[in-house]
């Protein structure tokens, strides 16, 4: 099950009507065979194969391009884009492309209709004197490379308790194993993060209380041995003085959190 916790704000449902559901899904399955090939639903629990993971990375993108004022509107207010982020197989940029909302359906606030997805270079676009760029989170390259002259101090008590469900679901109940086996992944992925710094993934979150957005760390935990398969995420904080362990995510969440900057290369969060 994807918690909602984790959701994006979805300042893009407040905006814009995007059409009903069936219309809706059909321009993000044409949108997932526009864009260069990539998965977009996680083997396994996204059965239905809605492309549940382009949908969250579309309302994220949106959540940040708006925050950071990168949305294009024509020169008779008539019509809005913005950058998806994401690229053809042939390099071009693709543009989520709205009208002026006069549906009777929309509710009060979704000023926008959505039309589709359309290339920078499509006939539609040309209203647009700049078409928007992309979404920035890389306002701080430190933040993205784990630093290994720093400590990692584990939360046990907070990882445990708050996320015991997590460890359920893979087959553990008992607090005193729990934590006896993160003690000893938490060993292990400190040997191996020396030694391979980009198996710590960045993820860009933003506290809905404090409305702050930061980049956390994702690293993967190893609790049954096999060292291939991770079997969840161990979300790190960076201080001035080292990294804090404060929670875990199911790597389907990991995936989906990660993607939102970009697509994670590496083998144990591969789809």
């Amino acid at each position: 099950m994807m918690e909602k916790e984790y959701s994006p704000e979805g300042y893009l449902y407040k905006d814009a009507y995007l059409g009903n559901k069936d219309s809706y899904q059909s321009k993000i399955n044409y949108l997932a065979k526009m864009a260069q090939p990539e998965e977009w639903d996680y083997p396994g629990v996204n059965q239905s194969k809605d492309h549940f993971i382009l949908k969250n990375y579309i309302l994220y993108t949106y959540d940040q391009v708006r925050y950071e004022g990168k949305i294009g509107i024509s020169s008779d207010g008539n019509s809005m884009c913005f950058n998806t982020g994401l690229q053809t197989v042939n390099g071009n940029d693709i543009y989520a492309y709205f009208v002026k909302n006069l549906s009777p359906a929309a509710r009060e606030g979704q000023d926008w209709y959505f039309i589709g997805f359309n290339q920078g270079v499509d006939s539609r676009m040309k209203c647009f004197s700049n078409l928007p760029e992309i979404a920035n989170y890389f306002t701080n390259p430190a933040d993205f490379i784990y630093d290994r002259s720093l400590e990692l101090i584990m939360d046990y008590d907070h990882i445990i308790d708050d996320n015991y469900d997590r460890f359920v679901d893979i087959g553990y109940t008992d607090k005193h194993v729990i934590k006896a086996l993160l003690m000893s992944a938490t060993v292990s992925i400190k040997e191996k993060i020396k030694r391979n710094y980009k198996l710590a993934i960045p993820q860009y979150f933003t506290d809905k209380g404090t409305r702050e957005s930061k980049i956390q760390l994702l690293l993967p935990l190893f609790l049954k041995g096999n060292n291939m398969h991770a079997d969840l995420a161990l979300v790190v904080d960076k201080t001035q003085h080292n990294y804090i362990g404060k929670t875990i995510l199911t790597l389907e969440w990991a995936y989906v959190n990660s993607r939102r900057i970009v697509k994670p290369d590496v083998d144990w969060l591969k789809i």
